[in-house]
């Protein structure tokens, strides 16, 4: 059998060092292709603020080009014109000098007459320059793999935020949404990593034949035995996204006040939490920064909230939670994309009273921590990563096939 030429352009380095959620997700479908003999991969990365000795050592095996953080003028020019121009070619979301710099790889393997049959374009970023990669490459089937539809995110934004912050996001989120919906058109399969937004594109136009669901990795904790001490409230996520320390604030000013007769903690954990963050930090108010060992954590408390003032696409953290055997509360927002049933699998939440009533309720016992347990751990476990990888090459297969046949 031919091997299927797969060429990744890819926001990060898939290596296992790679901190966040989404770039997990990614290093784990890579590493199936790369692991199956029918393809032969070919990487274009960035090095996402990781070494060069880590990601080189990591890919040693692995036929890539990875674009590392230098700063040349034209460099520092292109990412101010990014960043400030309202009507970026890329709605802001990948810098022309790095476009310019894909674009140069190219045209350096036109030279070896490389002609892949599947080019995967992992993050709404890269997913931007879908039209140019198709003309460029019009023999090959081109799949958008997308961690959450970027639109949603920025139309959130626009809502939570007022005045000038309001009109700049408005603004981004309408220009963002035109682009991304063009780049989309022009892929012949798009992978969200949430059902909901599988329905959202079809909603947009984007034909639901070209439309699959790609689950997310995560870190299942269902071998966690708890042992809660009755009083400790969890959140947890990288603490430098706004989508994170705006909604641990929000919980703060909200309902840590109705809880105040109470003993309880909350406890904020997660890498880089900033000053706006540290400042409300006291005896009630636990901010642990980044914790290499958490299980401990999901093991002891009380309960785990999520409520996400911003954000969009599946959250892998209430996946976690679930996974764990925890109680869950969290909002519309959090349990986006996840199937879990209110009540059964995980306690719904809007406004700050419904937080500070569920935790009452926990901690006098008038809700069975136990049966929300073993529910949420059931569900989970009808959550297969490898069932899910197997069917994502199965699907590069088929396609790889289809372009042959077309020849």
């Amino acid at each position: 059998m031919k091997s299927i030429n797969v060429l990744w352009i890819a926001a990060s380095a898939p290596i296992s060092k790679i901190s966040h959620a989404g770039g997990q997700t990614f290093y784990r479908y890579f590493r199936r292709f790369i692991e199956d003999e029918r393809f032969c991969v070919r990487l274009i990365g960035f090095s996402d603020g990781m070494s060069e000795e880590a990601i080189e050592s990591e890919l040693a095996e692995t036929d890539h080009e990875i674009i590392y953080g230098n700063v040349p003028i034209i460099k520092k020019i292109c990412n101010v014109e990014t960043k400030f121009n309202p009507w970026n070619r890329y709605a802001g979301m990948l810098s022309n000098y790095y476009a310019f710099t894909i674009k140069k790889i190219f045209s350096r393997w036109e030279k070896e007459l490389y002609a892949p049959d599947v080019i995967i374009l992992d993050w709404t970023g890269i997913v931007m320059m879908s039209p140019e990669i198709k003309r460029l490459f019009p023999d090959a089937k081109i799949i958008a793999s997308e961690p959450d539809v970027t639109f949603v995110g920025y139309e959130r934004k626009s809502h939570y935020y007022k005045g000038l912050k309001h009109i700049v996001w408005l603004h981004k989120a309408k220009w963002e949404k035109k682009l991304e919906l063009k780049a989309l058109r022009c892929c012949d399969l798009t992978l969200p990593q949430n059902p909901d937004n599988c329905a959202l594109l079809e909603k947009e136009g984007i034909d639901k034949g070209k439309l699959m669901w790609l689950p997310p990795y995560f870190t299942n904790m269902s071998d966690c035995i708890r042992n809660s001490n009755g009083r400790d409230i969890l959140f947890f996520g990288a603490m430098s996204r706004p989508e994170n320390y705006l909604s641990a604030i929000w919980f703060i000013e909200n309902v840590m006040p109705a809880l105040s007769d109470l003993n309880v903690r909350f406890i904020v954990m997660g890498g880089n939490p900033p000053e706006q963050l540290l400042a409300y930090k006291n005896d009630c108010i636990i901010i642990t920064g980044f914790v290499d060992n958490p299980a401990s954590y999901f093991a002891s408390c009380l309960c785990f909230v999520a409520p996400l003032v911003l954000g969009a696409g599946i959250k892998v953290k209430v996946l976690e939670a679930l996974s764990s055997g925890i109680p869950v509360l969290t909002n519309e927002i959090g349990i986006e994309g996840i199937p879990a049933k209110d009540g059964e699998e995980y306690i719904h939440c809007e406004s700050s009273e419904e937080y500070a009533n569920v935790v009452r309720k926990l901690i006098n016992g008038s809700i069975d921590s136990n049966d929300l347990e073993k529910s949420a751990k059931k569900f989970i476990s009808s959550c297969s990563f490898e069932k899910s990888a197997n069917n994502y090459v199965e699907t590069v297969i088929s396609m790889g096939d289809k372009k042959d046949d077309n020849h």
